[in-house]
């Protein structure tokens, strides 16, 4: 099966094609100042070892200004224990680690707005982002990943229903992807070939802004894409009847079509039999999983023996978002 199968991005063999999507857990709160909690590196730390390919740490603030919810942070050097402790226990597996990261709390759903900071704003945070990615590469990460997707910050820069600024930041797609330029150019200053910059890709209004997009990103020097849902939040797309896929993994196949960086799809793909169709009609180079991982912590290792394995139950109303050992995957195997 071709999701089992080695890829290399630079000097960085991946072992895999399995990818542990990032996903924040809200009922595992960060400890105070952003630090890791020890009930979330446990969580972490049971998945390091556990036939991933890449583990992508969830949303991770780099800036305390903006740092809500419980939410985990790399804007201190006091991160990195806890960060190195993943690194080093992903890389002991042969597992490749990510951290995704965010400018939290700014969201178009809510109905925030980006047009109103001023440039000097948008170079402060700018310099958060340099700043996280290097204390990343500094914690044995193999890689970050810029999260421009599902409505927030980065994305409300990169798109056209949410950009309105009429300085540098804003008008044509040169202009929104200003600010992630910025940010990729201030991290290859420092990264070498043993450390990705990924970008976690929201899609637009449509598929022609999608491709535009994502060949811009990688113009900028992002060297991985990982496409999802963006700006707006539904839309409506048309999707061949043959494809038995959702609409976002649609666009991240599409996407890969018109790029030549890789590019990971996410979003109900379920099983690793599932994942391995997209792989072998080469519609993109990753497949990553959320729930499954919630479920079961042992998705990868259980589906390599059964590849139909499916963990997750599809609950209507997901417990993560509240109290994982709610889970009623997760009670059943207790």
């Amino acid at each position: 099966m071709k999701i089992f199968e080695s890829i290399q991005i630079k000097n960085i063999e991946f072992k895999n094609r399995i990818v542990m999507a990032p996903m924040v857990n809200f009922g595992l709160p960060a400890s105070p100042k952003g630090i890791i909690s020890d009930g979330l590196l446990h969580h972490y730390l049971q998945r390091a070892d556990a036939g991933i390919g890449l583990m992508i740490l969830q949303s991770t603030s780099v800036t305390s200004s903006k740092n809500i919810d419980g939410r985990i942070g790399m804007y201190s050097d006091e991160h990195i224990v806890n960060i190195q402790k993943i690194a080093e226990a992903c890389h002991k597996g042969g597992t490749k680690f990510f951290v995704q990261l965010a400018y939290p709390s700014i969201g178009y759903s809510r109905g925030d707005t980006i047009n109103n900071f001023t440039e000097a704003d948008l170079e402060k945070i700018t310099d958060k982002f340099i700043s996280a990615a290097e204390r990343c590469k500094g914690a044995g990460c193999d890689g970050i990943e810029l999260h421009g997707a599902h409505s927030f910050f980065l994305n409300m820069m990169a798109s056209p229903l949410s950009n309105k600024r009429t300085d540098k930041y804003g008008g044509d797609i040169n202009g929104r992807l200003l600010l992630v330029k910025n940010i990729i150019e201030g991290i290859k200053n420092f990264s070498n070939n043993n450390f990705i910059v990924s970008y976690r890709m929201g899609w637009n209004d449509n598929l022609d802004i999608d491709v535009q997009t994502a060949q811009a990103l990688a113009a900028a020097g992002v060297e991985m894409l990982h496409v999802s849902s963006g700006i707006p939040v539904n839309r409506e797309l048309r999707i061949p009847n043959e494809f038995m896929f959702n609409d976002i993994v649609y666009t991240g196949s599409e996407i890969k079509k018109h790029v030549s960086i890789p590019v990971i799809v996410v979003n109900n793909i379920r099983t690793l039999h599932r994942g391995n169709i997209l792989l072998e009609d080469n519609l993109c180079d990753f497949a990553a999983y959320g729930r499954p991982f919630l479920a079961d912590g042992s998705f990868a290792l259980k589906s390599m023996k059964n590849y139909d394995y499916e963990p997750c139950f599809n609950c209507k109303e997901c417990q993560w978002f509240v109290n994982g050992e709610n889970c009623p995957a997760v009670k059943q195997m207790i």
